[in-house]
């Protein structure tokens, strides 16, 4: 067994791991994080993103890039979308007429566990067929530098993901301006 194989199996294994508690939503209620609920360490984020480089999952073949992270403010909407992605679907994305299948809550993470959790999630959700998910990444209102928020890497992240076809701000009755409705290619 080569290396790749033996960093596949790794890779795939810590993937299992980390999403074995996850289940699909069967309602629009979203579960808040408790402030006694912790993330995990760091260390094994770093660990978990070392082994998907290694693999080159993160992203289908690099790691997400905070080279330049425009800022983008709290109630700012954001959208991306790219090219050949229909109208129709798009308006549909938009207003939230898509039904959401999965989602993923970022509230009290820091940028690098948001970062590693993020790929991990979409990658999860590509692989599970899911066609709409919902990142919520919060509006910073306790962050003491509100230009360097969640919201203004996830806007960065998504764009370099291959898998993400396009992504906009939810509508007020999914989320408003603290969450971004995302649209992921099939496989």
């Amino acid at each position: 067994m080569s290396n790749a194989d033996n960093d596949d199996d790794d890779s795939s294994r810590l993937f299992r791991e980390a999403m074995e508690d996850v289940r699909p939503l069967k309602s629009t209620k979203t579960h808040q994080r408790s402030p006694k609920e912790r993330p995990l360490p760091a260390a094994t984020y770093q660990a978990r993103r070392a082994a998907a480089q290694r693999a080159g999952r993160t992203t289908g073949g690099a790691a997400l890039s905070d080279a330049w992270v425009e800022p983008v403010g709290p109630d700012q909407w954001i959208h991306f979308a790219r090219t050949g992605i229909q109208h129709t679907r798009l308006r549909q994305l938009r207003m939230g007429t898509l039904p959401i299948q999965f989602q993923l809550d970022l509230h009290g993470y820091s940028i690098e566990e948001a970062r590693e959790t993020t790929a991990e999630f979409l990658h999860f959700c590509q692989r599970q067929g899911f066609v709409c998910v919902r990142i919520i990444h919060g509006k910073a209102h306790r962050s003491p530098d509100r230009s360097v928020t969640l919201k203004s890497h996830i806007n960065h992240w998504l764009k370099q993901i291959p898998s993400v076809l396009a992504f906009c701000t939810a509508p007020a009755s999914e989320g408003g301006t603290g969450s971004v409705l995302v649209l992921i290619k099939r496989r």
